[in-house]
């Protein structure tokens, strides 16, 4: 089962797999070549704050995921800001150990090499999600999603992700506000194909799989993700 934006190769991918010299095991050294786990470049992390690290540490996601975290759907990441600190750390660290990613996840496999390019350090990690969570939350007003159908399949959700998607810190549920239909449909459909959640090491993951799998058919994946995207609406920057 393969769903558009999912885990299905293109050419230029293919290439680009290529051109690193990834085989059945992804390595993503050559990516994050410059990155390193001292943002100063100096040899000494202990001299700044963690804010002050974790925000150098954050010019090498920034491309992706935007400057402030508010994720880039061109570049298939979601956003960052105001997502719960200890789920994102708990990602990163799943990415780093490869509980998370792979070369069955093309977009998870970028995450490893970003992850592991931190270092073994858990304190690197700590620094660049304590700087996320400064970042500005994105403003949205909660709209009347027109998507009935996705409304129906998203009421088995509700008890952990919340009836807005708001997420719920005290079942390790994050929040699902701001992120794009293409990178919902992508989560949900390697939960499904146990491209996530099916490593040992990854309990919570493997309830999110079993969830998934209640969805019916890619019709359902689609129509739940559609709905989702579509309960939140960024709100006018003279707003913000």
């Amino acid at each position: 089962m393969r769903l558009a934006g999912g885990n299905r190769q293109t050419g230029r991918q293919r290439n680009w797999l290529s051109t690193v010299g990834m085989s059945g095991t992804a390595s993503l050294g050559l990516l994050i070549a410059g990155c390193s786990s001292d943002p100063g470049g100096s040899g000494d992390t202990a001299a700044a704050t963690p804010l002050e690290r974790g925000k150098a540490y954050y010019t090498t996601c920034a491309g992706c995921h935007g400057n402030n975290g508010e994720g880039i759907a061109a570049m298939h990441a979601p956003r960052l800001a105001g997502m719960d600190s200890e789920y994102l750390e708990r990602q990163l660290l799943h990415y780093r150990a490869d509980i998370r990613g792979g070369a069955a996840d093309f977009y998870g496999v970028m995450m490893n090499g970003r992850a592991k390019a931190l270092g073994e350090d858990d304190q690197a990690v700590s620094d660049v999600v304590a700087y996320i969570a400064t970042l500005p939350e994105p403003k949205c007003s909660v709209s009347a999603s027109p998507f009935e159908a996705g409304r129906k399949h998203y009421a088995t959700c509700v008890a952990c992700h919340g009836e807005s998607a708001e997420g719920n810190k005290e079942l390790n549920a994050p929040s699902l506000i701001g992120l794009e239909k293409d990178y919902l449909v992508r989560q949900l459909t390697n939960y499904r194909n146990d491209v996530r959640g099916a490593h040992p090491d990854d309990t919570l993951g493997a309830q999110m799989k079993v969830s998934a799998l209640v969805l019916e058919d890619d019709q359902a994946v689609e129509e739940v993700s559609e709905f989702v995207a579509s309960l939140h609406e960024p709100l006018p920057s003279s707003a913000n």
